[in-house]
């Protein structure tokens, strides 16, 4: 039985955080091109039998490249969004910078989740204190979307990883097709009954 399922949790106020993005990388490439010329110009005014011209050449050169890099790492965190794919077994998670960049942050394979349920309930709480479980946000926002909730997939990838993920139910009953039933919760609450009770 084949099964192919996808979903992305986009950014909320992702209109804003576009904006943010593309101010910050036109400010990281003016530092990149401040950097060059300023090479560029080292090369012709610096007086070569001088330490301190050099220091201090050298100096502002590692300043302005430093904030290139350190401003273009940084734009890679303001417009994120996530896709899940659920491709018969295994579970893609792909992190998603201002749209067009796309990473793969894992792939987990349904016999290596140990356990899957709602960011709700006790559950999720203990396994997050656990010091030997890597916590792996895999949503930018605090509040899930209309329609979804905060789901949790304790699995061993590479060590102990509690993925955080932002989905419809229907990526967990894709999920339990192929994953055996005693791996999700004992106390989960369907989604709809659960809007119910509140």
């Amino acid at each position: 039985m084949d099964v192919f399922y996808e979903e992305s949790a986009l950014a909320h106020n992702s209109e804003k955080k576009k904006k943010k993005y593309n101010i910050i990388s036109a400010v990281s490439v003016v530092f990149l091109v401040l950097g060059i010329l300023w090479i560029i110009i080292g090369f012709y005014t610096i007086d070569i039998t001088s330490l301190g011209s050099w220091l201090s050449w050298g100096l502002i050169c590692a300043w302005l490249f430093l904030a290139w890099f350190l401003l273009r790492r940084w734009k890679m965190n303001v417009n994120v969004s996530f896709d899940y794919c659920f491709v018969s077994g295994e579970l893609r998670i792909s992190k998603v910078m201002n749209v067009n960049k796309r990473k793969l942050v894992a792939r987990v394979d349904c016999e290596d989740m140990i356990q899957f349920g709602d960011v709700d309930n006790p559950s999720f709480d203990r396994f997050r204190s656990d010091p030997a479980t890597k916590t792996v946000l895999c949503t930018s926002n605090d509040v899930a979307a209309d329609g979804k909730f905060f789901m949790y997939v304790l699995a061993e990838y590479n060590g102990k990883k509690l993925f955080v993920l932002e989905c419809r139910e229907e990526l967990l009953m894709n999920i339990l097709k192929f994953a055996k039933r005693n791996k999700l919760e004992s106390d989960y609450v369907m989604q709809e009954k659960k809007q119910k009770q509140a």
